[in-house]
């Protein structure tokens, strides 16, 4: 788990790497540049790859549109200079490691001033011809919580334009939007509201055009310059006369930084969404597992209580509990992501993905109990281990079983045949 002594420092904008022409503006005193703000953010220790080497999570290059503008490597995710801005990488990722620069909550504000209790609400990429409520330049920037803040506000249902992505030259994140829709209007089902909430209507390709509410008259001179300020930040502008010191402060080892847990802005905007649906009435909906962003966990008796899945887990969706002699590992079912990453680091191989789920888990938010055994101290090594009935620890119990096998060999002539 330790290979990765330092974790990368974040690369500074204006980079070789990270620019066109790796071009920096200097802005006239020592260690200070003027430096371009990128597309999309990433927080690495969001980020499954980064986490566990072990890990196989591709979500964000699989959707990618534009060749070599994602890379995975040895320290998670890295966002290149071929980069876009769809998107289409942030709504993939199921941890929320990936962050546009006009992030979920502002974009979650622009819906709420469109909305039209009532009436239907309308999303469009920039090639589907007709009106629109709101037009983004593909359809693969949605999230499910994006989707469902509409019928939040009042609106009767989604619906989003879709042009044919045959001929866009995004087309390859075109999967993307299209999983996001269902998964939506799966969990409008399982809410009680009806999947035919969210729909996508097959529209000719053209150009959209965005109908904007009538802007109020601020009512004071306060107003006025706060509506500037929020139009100022929701337009990148700040973000891009930010300085940023060239020098960087030191990195902190990786078996410190893996000990801290970012909260997942995704999975904290779609439980506040879930929970503001008006008329819900939950019902059970269970679903494959395999690709939604969600899982339910099962830990068998190979379980030791070493708590690096709670360690590596980027959601902290796991926790122990270790009181009055007794372990139990815990899952905030609400949480997880289904990223896997504590199957691929359990040594032991004692925890394990169903194949199904229960899309219920997102609005009950149950913390369910995995796995529970009493802690013992090995009578023959004194280590502690889990167990509810020996008194000698699975390292000493093979070890016992084997010498018994030799013995019975030796004593046999070497023609019982045991296996060690």
């Amino acid at each position: 788990m330790d290979k990765r002594v330092e974790a990368s420092p974040p690369r500074r904008r204006g980079d070789a790497a990270s620019s066109p022409h790796g071009a920096k503006k200097h802005l006239g005193r020592p260690g200070a540049f003027l430096q371009p703000e990128a597309p999309v953010r990433v927080d690495s220790t969001l980020c499954s790859r980064y986490r566990c080497s072990k890990s196989e999570c591709a979500a964000c290059a699989v959707v990618c549109p534009v060749p070599g503008a994602v890379r995975l490597a040895g320290e998670g995710a890295e966002i290149t200079a071929a980069c876009v801005g769809c998107g289409a990488c942030a709504s993939a990722c199921p941890n929320g490691a990936i962050r546009p620069l006009e992030d979920d909550g502002r974009m979650a504000q622009r819906i709420r001033e469109r909305v039209r209790p009532g009436a239907v609400f309308r999303v469009a990429c920039t090639r589907a011809e007709g009106k629109a409520d709101l037009v983004l330049p593909c359809l693969s920037r949605l999230t499910e919580a994006l989707v469902l803040e509409p019928i939040r506000g009042g609106a009767t249902q989604v619906e989003l334009l879709d042009p044919d992505c045959t001929a866009c030259g995004l087309r390859k994140a075109a999967p993307q939007w299209n999983r996001v829709a269902n998964f939506a209007g799966a969990l409008c089902e399982a809410a009680g509201l009806g999947a035919d909430r969210v729909a996508w209507l097959p529209v000719p390709e053209g150009k959209a055009e965005e109908v904007r509410p009538v802007a109020k008259a601020p009512n004071s001179r306060r107003a006025m310059f706060q509506a500037m300020a929020e139009r100022w930040k929701a337009s990148g502008e700040a973000a891009a006369t930010q300085e940023v010191e060239a020098e960087p402060a030191k990195a902190a080892p990786f078996r410190e930084i893996v000990q801290r847990h970012s909260a997942n802005p995704k999975r904290t905007d779609l439980l506040q969404v879930l929970e503001a649906l008006p008329g819900i009435q939950p019902a059970s909906k269970v679903v494959l597992a395999a690709g939604v962003p969600l899982a339910q966990l099962e830990v068998d008796r190979r379980c030791v209580g070493c708590n690096v899945c709670e360690t590596l887990c980027p959601v902290d969706a796991l926790r122990h509990r270790d009181k009055n002699g007794t372990y139990a590992l815990e899952l905030d079912a609400a949480r997880c992501t289904g990223c896997r990453v504590c199957a691929a680091a359990c040594y032991h191989q004692a925890i394990h993905v169903r194949e199904t789920v229960d899309l219920a888990v997102l609005f009950e938010r149950p913390r369910v109990t995995l796995f529970s055994a009493t802690r013992r101290t090995c009578r023959a090594c004194g280590e502690s281990f889990l167990d509810d009935a020996s008194e000698f620890c699975p390292a000493c119990r093979l070890s016992g079983d084997r010498r018994d096998a030799i013995a019975r060999r030796f004593f046999m002539g070497g023609h019982q045949r045991d296996q060690f």
